[in-house]
């Protein structure tokens, strides 16, 4: 069941009233019912895989408890983090593993219908819902929360349907209480009011933005031999405006649902392309999974005996306030190598979303003596310096995005090289572009919305609230509040993009 559809939001409009006629204590088994109905929706195999993974997880989190011994507590988590990754690699990314695909197959003996098994029973949501589990594990094993000992509890924490499909993550310490605190909220117009509008905005984002510049998106990368010069720009800067409206879009109409059921979900975007530098747009893009890595990865990794050794050595050869960074170095690395990997296992993703991330990250912090000095000289504080630095992280940023959507590295690499193939706007370049004036009207019009909302609720400093617009809305009087959703509503359904014939059902996200 696609999020952003008629049956999605009959069934959030059933799943919520029946809700809130129901006693608060059972609460519970009604978003557990609701949840388990919507995995099914998108397949057997998501039903089942996700199912597979609450069973593992759950019992690896019972053995992981502080009451068992520490050789049980680590044999249990590692085979617990072990297995459901190796389920995850073998089952979300055995159709990109490429030149071993095949090799496999011989090794093991693999029949066809395991193949086909492998590369189309592929479950919606799998590389979200897996690191969120194993993150639960984890918690258990590192004494961060009790081990849950109700099934059906934490089977509602795996399933909830909201945000299955594409996230955000949340840990088990904290959704489990906002879960278990859904019996106490309260129907209100208010609640209503502002999940509408969020919804609205999200579909909005989806269906008028991200699926409209889809069309020169799609037609640049389809026809990469031809478009070359600035259209190579064009169409790097036009997927990462359909990447952000599309993932952020699919957020809104998540944490919008999830609000009208009482329980608030973590933001996951907070106007990630007008930061300044690349560390900060990782600050601002995706936040959960960012956390997520930060807890879970990153940290514990750099706290090994492997790389504290490798600090100690560092620190001897280049002295201690260098050789305390070569071991961050070392885990930015790898950190970066699995953010690649997890988007999408290829090559592209791990040099495009990874490894190119990972080069401005510490490139920036080798040169940061020279920018200091530098900012000094060109008084950052003012604003057109920022604009310049705003500019220049949507610049690096698309670099990448030019191997995230080419379909391999060889044509992003092709791509890169026609940047100095002369700019010629021609009758058949126009016509590739299959997007025409009022298209490209509405297309300009909306997307001025988006970086109006966007430059509206920017903040500096991540502290600060991420919903003000949500919020000075609905300060005002209520017949604005609902006028702006009838606005977006109607846009929605005058400008977006669907209909028979057209699947609009996919977000980017929702496929990784």
């Amino acid at each position: 069941m696609s999020l952003v559809s008629a049956a999605f939001l009959a069934f959030v409009a059933c799943t919520a009233l029946i809700y809130y006629l129901t006693p608060g204590s059972a609460r519970r088994w009604i978003l557990l019912a609701a949840s388990l109905a919507f995995c099914a929706s998108c397949g057997f195999y998501s039903l089942a895989f996700v199912l597979l993974a609450a069973v593992t997880t759950f019992i690896g989190g019972l053995l992981s408890g502080p009451s068992k011994s520490k050789g049980l507590r680590n044999a249990a988590c590692v085979i617990t983090v072990v297995l459901n990754l190796g389920i995850l690699c073998a089952v979300r990314y055995y159709g990109v593993i490429g030149i071993f695909a095949e090799n496999l197959n011989k090794v093991f003996g693999a029949s066809e219908s395991t193949r086909t098994f492998m590369l189309y029973a592929v479950p919606v949501g799998m590389a979200f819902y897996t690191l969120q589990l194993i993150g639960y594990t984890l918690d258990c094993r590192w004494e961060r929360t009790a081990p849950e000992k109700d099934f059906f509890r934490y089977l509602l924490f795996a399933t909830y349907f909201p945000y299955f499909t594409s996230g955000p993550m949340n840990s088990y310490a904290d959704l489990s209480v906002k879960l278990d605190g859904s019996k106490d909220a309260k129907f209100s117009m208010d609640r209503l009011r502002d999940s509408a509008i969020r919804i609205a905005w999200g579909f909005f984002k989806k269906l008028v933005i991200a699926d409209r510049i889809a069309l020169i998106v799609n037609a640049i990368y389809g026809n990469h031999e031809i478009f070359g010069g600035l259209y190579v720009f064009i169409g790097a800067a036009c997927f990462a405006i359909q990447l952000y409206a599309d993932f952020s879009g699919c957020m809104e109409v998540v944490l919008g649902t999830s609000h009208l059921l009482g329980i608030e979900m973590p933001e996951n975007f907070n106007s990630p392309f007008l930061s300044h530098t690349i560390r900060e747009y990782w600050q601002r893009w995706h936040i959960t999974l960012g956390g997520w890595l930060r807890d879970y990865l990153f940290y514990p990794m750099l706290r090994t005996s492997v790389f504290v050794k490798i600090g100690d050595v560092s620190k001897k050869l280049f002295g201690k306030k260098k050789g305390k960074k070569v071991p961050t170095y070392f885990g930015l690395i790898i950190l970066w190598v699995a953010v690649g990997y997890w988007h999408g296992g290829l090559m592209k993703y791990v040099i495009g979303t990874g490894l190119l991330h990972c080069f401005y990250i510490i490139l920036g912090e080798l040169v940061e003596p020279v920018s200091v000095k530098l900012r000094k000289v060109l008084h950052s504080e003012k604003l057109p310096y920022k604009i310049f630095q705003t500019a220049r992280t949507f610049f690096l940023v698309c670099l990448g995005h030019i191997f995230f959507r080419a379909n391999n590295v060889a044509d992003a690499a092709m791509m890169y090289k026609s940047i100095f193939q002369p700019f010629s706007m021609n009758s058949e370049t126009l016509a590739l572009l299959k997007i025409n004036t009022g298209n490209l009207i509405v297309l300009l019009l909306s997307f001025a919305v988006l970086v109006a909302v966007d430059i509206y609720k920017y903040r500096e400093k991540q502290e600060e609230e991420p919903r003000l617009v949500l919020k000075a809305i609905s300060s005002k009087p209520v017949i604005v509040s609902w006028a702006v959703f009838m606005v977006l509503a109607v846009a929605v359904l005058v400008f977006g993009m669907y209909g028979l014939g057209y699947d609009s059902g996919a977000f980017i996200y929702a496929r990784i």
